[in-house]
């Protein structure tokens, strides 16, 4: 199979993973900070040292700050959720996935919150006179914004962002899902409040797990409560990092997965992989582009692309073009990406969406002329 849906998942994931899960899970006995025998303590290490590994892959001083999730999404949720307020004024980019969106339009019956929406360009600028201008005049609490689009693979200058924010002393939420583990991060040099994840994509681990990293002096309401191992004297919630937030039992085997990639990763260097992918989605894009039936979506210069491309053929469903590459064992995603703001900004929600091809570091330029191919082929056989 050529596997080009990375944005969604990860594939192959990170060398020795399967062999660490399934070590791990036929092997160790125990659940984490519930008791002192062997396999516990082993459990309680691992997902210290995995968190010790998060903060040395992102450049944090700080580990307790990582808090496990089981994806994204509920990292998000816990960041919105639990701390946007009554009536408050949110705002946010254009490109925004549903895991940002869904937990806002939530809200915005429950707690009568606002909405704003800042501009980009027709080549996906931020408009930062715009941004400004909205949090002069809207009496903006929050600024949630992706780092990068799902759906167009377009990086939003995060820096620029989180400067104004911290000038205006407005909370930023960033949504980092398709960013983390394909380009470094320094988390040191970012006044955000919150920076959500998942370890199934960028950090080539298995899926059910994801992480919450919370910034200095935010501490949003838990989501879930109960049994962390600590203070179990007490029926209150602790109000330390970071058993506040990690009620029940944890997602080991999979951390233990996480970890594994987590040591890929270190060792690889997200620069290099970063590299990696951008020369991958550059070759990409070279074949691609003077196919004039193909019609490709968003800005397309590597400074400011994660390395994915989303396109549309003339005159053929995007679903057609995806069952066609399917059955020539292409595996790519189509339709709306959970994204329907990003493809309304991008004119493709009239068309259902898009086709996305995803490559990682693993993609081969071999895997890369077959689907072209096949591309051309679908193309021709609509044409006779």
């Amino acid at each position: 199979m050529i596997y080009l849906d990375n944005a969604a998942t990860s594939f192959p994931k990170a060398p020795g993973l399967a062999q660490a899960m399934v070590e791990h899970i036929t092997n160790v006995a125990g659940n984490t900070g519930r008791s002192s025998y062997s396999g516990s303590v082993h459990n309680s290490m691992l997902v210290y040292e995995t968190r010790d590994k998060l903060a040395q892959l992102l450049n944090s001083n700080d580990s307790s700050r990582f808090i496990f999730t089981k994806n994204a999404t509920e990292a998000l949720s816990i960041a919105i959720l639990g701390s946007i307020k009554m009536g408050d004024n949110i705002l946010i980019s254009p490109l925004e996935h549903n895991s940002v969106m869904r937990p806002l339009s939530y809200l915005q019956v429950t707690k009568k919150i606002n909405i704003h929406t800042f501009k980009l360009d027709d080549d996906m600028q931020v408009d930062m006179d715009d941004l400004i201008h909205q949090l002069n005049t809207n009496k903006i609490n929050k600024v949630i914004s992706t780092l990068t689009s799902n759906v167009s693979g377009t990086i939003l200058p995060l820096e620029k962002i989180n400067n104004i924010c911290k000038k205006f002393s407005i909370d930023l939420i960033v949504d980092a899902s398709q960013y983390v583990g394909y380009a470094p991060l320094d988390l040191t040099s970012l006044d955000a409040k919150a920076i959500c994840f998942p370890g199934h994509k960028g950090l080539l681990g298995p899926s059910g797990t994801g992480v919450l990293w919370l910034g200095k002096d935010f501490q949003p309401h838990p989501l879930t409560f109960g049994g962390t191992g600590s203070k179990s004297e007490s029926i209150n919630q602790p109000d330390f990092l970071p058993d506040k937030y990690e009620s029940g039992t944890p997602n080991i085997t999979g951390i233990c997965g996480l970890s594994t990639a987590l040591d890929y990763l270190l060792d690889q260097g997200l620069a290099n992989i970063r590299k990696k992918r951008a020369d991958v989605y550059t070759y990409l894009l070279d074949q691609i582009t003077g196919i004039e039936e193909i019609l490709i979506h968003g800005n397309q210069e590597i400074e400011r692309q994660i390395g994915l491309l989303s396109f549309n053929i003339k005159d053929v469903p995007c679903s057609q073009v995806t069952y066609l590459l399917d059955r020539k064992n292409i595996a790519v995603r189509m339709g709306l990406h959970c994204a329907p703001l990003a493809h309304k900004f991008l004119d493709t929600y009239k068309l259902g969406g898009s086709v996305r091809i995803s490559p990682s570091s693993f993609t081969s330029k071999e895997e890369i002329d077959i689907t072209i191919k096949t591309l051309k082929e679908i193309i021709y056989g609509f044409k006779r």
